[in-house]
């Protein structure tokens, strides 16, 4: 009797001790860093144009192991009529528009190596239009509702300005248009996001992009309705169908 109750409170105390362990480790995690400064858009552009003639090995691997490239084929297939892609980054996303759906495609990026790069590519879209233009997403000189639909993938996450971003998005999409987007952001596990935040400083600063975002709340906040929204990997990757606004009520007087 002794030697169960010996064992009872052993296990007791293990039982206890891993909790407390669990516990700090989730609050250490889920505390944000010291705050420092991030690198500049300039900085961050400038990271990009070192990184485009290497961008494709660097994310194929990780990518292929995630199964992104399902996703984007996935989300992309979904395009239709005028397309414009932002933050078009080396074309990964040219192999995967639909020709029988999609009249032309407008890349635009603001790494001008990352074009040169989209621009050797151009065969993946045949027959389909390319047009590509050095340009930041937040300041588009397009016209009001000039595009069926627009593309981002894993753009959100490097932009200086996210929400003035999509809403330039919605700016230039047609009123029954779609906006795509498939982006890395905040996990809804703390724990994963505690990783996210204590990760964020390096990541900028390698990649040039924030993986800690609140996807869904940005979208929001510039106006979007968001009609499709698909998570995977503890929350951290959005797969998100967009409309300029929500669908009218049947009922709503025209």
């Amino acid at each position: 009797m002794a030697n169960a109750a010996r064992g009872i409170g052993i296990a007791a105390g293990a039982a206890a001790a891993g909790c407390a362990m669990a516990y700090g480790a989730t609050k250490l995690l889920s505390t944000p860093p010291p705050e420092r400064c991030c690198p500049t858009e300039r900085a961050r552009r400038d990271t990009f144009d070192g990184l485009a003639k290497k961008w494709d090995s660097t994310v194929r691997f990780d990518e292929f192991m995630a199964g992104i490239n399902r996703s984007r084929r996935r989300l992309v297939q979904r395009a239709d009529g005028d397309v414009l892609e932002v933050a078009v980054g080396s074309g990964r996303n040219f192999s995967y528009y639909n020709s029988a759906k999609v009249s032309s495609v407008t890349g635009i990026d603001f790494s001008r190596a990352m074009l040169e790069v989209a621009d050797g590519r151009r065969s993946e879209l045949s027959p389909i239009q390319l047009r590509l233009k050095l340009t930041s997403v937040q300041k588009m000189d397009f016209e009001d509702a000039s595009f069926d639909t627009v593309v981002d993938t894993f753009g959100i996450c490097s932009f200086e300005a996210p929400v003035e971003a999509l809403r330039e998005m919605r700016r230039v999409v047609k009123e029954d248009g779609q906006i795509l987007l498939l982006e890395h952001g905040a996990s809804n596990w703390e724990i994963v996001q505690g990783l996210l935040n204590r990760s964020t400083q390096r990541h900028v600063e390698k990649f040039g992009c924030y993986p800690n975002r609140d996807i869904a709340r940005l979208v929001k906040e510039a106006g979007l309705h968001i009609a499709v929204d698909e998570r995977k990997h503890f929350g951290t990757t959005y797969s998100l169908v967009c409309k300029r606004n929500p669908p009218k009520d049947d009922d709503d007087p025209e």
